[in-house]
């Protein structure tokens, strides 16, 4: 295995975790001050980093990826909480599977990265994967109802819009460490996200004071997984092909939906699920 793959997979990995502890978390905080949370130790974290080691900004053309990025993210990741908040792990997470296939397009777009057919082939294994899980038996019928199962529930809607906002981000977040070192980058986005979050709050933090030390290690656990997730993807988008960085992620974290979501939240694994991430790993297996 390569450094590059191995920096997605170490990256992928801590997504995964993410996902899991963020949905837990859920049970004991609202989704707006996660984020303020989450935001306001990223703030910490990379103001020391900046502090400790050197870094450059070049303003003008980080401006507009760098602004449509800081918003883009605040949408989707609420969006996120909201869905893996009202339904199954395992039948939320497969569908961030259309994210490598968005990434693929944009970033021949704007960053001129172009798959092989094999690795375009890999993709498409990805989403075939992702209606298998969703449908009642491996039958052509079945596998076309899913998309209107996938239609019919408000959580999935949502996290196939978020799918395609996370598409861009990762590509938005390459464009800008074209002119900007990681430290600072992370800086501004979660400084900024922070401002706007804590602008239109209207939230209640008399909630803290209710929270048992449980929960507090819970929530504490949920955003140091969060930040090393963060700062592991920025180094993985840099040494490879964005479309190859979020297949490897979204693969990681649907195997990881349908095994945590069993172990943590009884969740039922069914042959179909079993099949649905097998083509799933197959597909990985094609893009790396």
């Amino acid at each position: 295995m390569s450094f590059s793959i191995l920096i997605c997979t170490l990256s992928a990995i801590f997504w995964a975790l993410f996902d899991l502890t963020r949905k837990i978390s859920l049970n004991h905080i609202n989704p707006k001050i996660l984020l303020i949370l989450f935001s306001l130790i990223q703030v910490v974290v990379f103001s020391f980093w900046c502090i400790r080691e050197h870094f450059f900004l070049s303003i003008n053309p980080y401006l507009v990826p760098g602004i449509s990025l800081i918003f883009l993210g605040i949408v989707s990741a609420l969006m996120f909480l909201k869905s893996i908040r009202e339904s199954d792990l395992s039948l939320t997470i497969p569908l961030l599977s259309f994210t490598p296939l968005f990434s693929s397009i944009f970033s021949l777009f704007f960053l001129n990265e172009r798959l092989d057919i094999i690795q375009y082939t890999g993709i498409l294994l990805i989403i075939f994967g992702t209606l298998i899980l969703y449908s009642e038996r491996f039958e052509i019928s079945n596998l076309l109802k899913s998309i209107t199962k996938i239609k019919k529930s408000l959580s999935a809607k949502l996290m196939i819009f978020v799918s395609f906002f996370w598409s861009l981000t990762p590509i938005l977040d390459k464009i800008c460490l074209k002119h900007s070192s990681i430290n600072i980058h992370g800086l501004i986005q979660s400084s900024f996200t922070l401002i706007i979050l804590l602008f239109f709050s209207k939230s209640n933090f008399e909630i803290f004071s209710k929270l048992k030390i449980k929960s507090y290690i819970i929530i504490f656990i949920t955003i140091l997984v969060g930040t090393i997730a963060t700062i592991l993807q920025f180094y993985a988008i840099l040494s490879n092909f964005v479309p190859i960085m979020e297949s490897i992620k979204r693969a990681t974290g649907q195997f990881s939906a349908v095994i945590l979501g069993k172990i943590f939240f009884n969740e039922a694994i069914s042959k179909q699920k079993i099949i649905g991430v097998s083509f799933i790993t197959v597909g990985v297996n094609f893009l790396v």
